[in-house]
């Protein structure tokens, strides 16, 4: 790609941009993987608090669509195959495998390079529910009477009313 602006095929702000945004990419996937490496990582991250929206920009810095890259300097197609190559690695697929943000990481240099990053892992489907079985149905006859919805309490168990003792009739004036 330095070559490619050094012949002034592309235009030196374009080959400083995509640069850093190569740059950028990989020092982050590098820290990533130290973290996954090194056991620091969790699968799922915490929440962060929402960003505010960002500001639309009228019109993109750098080009868009699949293979962008590879369109502007043919040389990078022999990136894309060891793109392919490395994604094709178990070891490395494993490392992709154990963080979400791997796979962020790599779509957009997937992408620059025209290739597919293959799908996420599935995840086990849920077990089946236990298999309900419906209780036995009462033989055909007359319908029973419905079973009250609460059952009396038996008497022993109710307390006693309480003793009042006798009332004794209200003095007399005379």
């Amino acid at each position: 790609m330095a070559e490619a602006g050094g012949r002034r095929l592309l235009a030196g702000p374009l080959v400083i941009l995509i640069w850093s945004r190569l740059r950028r990419l990989g020092v982050r996937f590098a820290a990533l993987a130290g973290r996954i490496v090194a056991g620091r990582q969790r699968r799922y991250p915490a929440r962060r608090r929402p960003r505010p929206a960002p500001r639309r920009r009228s019109q993109r810095v750098l080009p868009h669509g699949p293979a962008w890259l590879v369109r502007l300097v043919p040389q990078a197609s022999a990136y894309g195959s060891q793109m392919q190559y490395l994604l094709a690695d178990p070891d490395f697929a494993a490392l992709v495998d154990a963080a979400p943000q791997a796979r962020r990481l790599l779509r957009p240099l997937c992408r620059m390079l025209g290739v597919a990053l293959p799908p996420p892992p599935r995840t086990a489907p849920p077990a089946p529910p236990e298999a309900v079985t419906a209780p036995p149905q009462p033989p055909a006859g007359p319908p029973s009477p419905s079973p009250p919805l609460r059952p009396p309490r038996p008497a022993a168990s109710r307390p006693a009313p309480p003793v009042l003792p006798a009332a004794r009739p209200p003095p007399q004036r005379a």
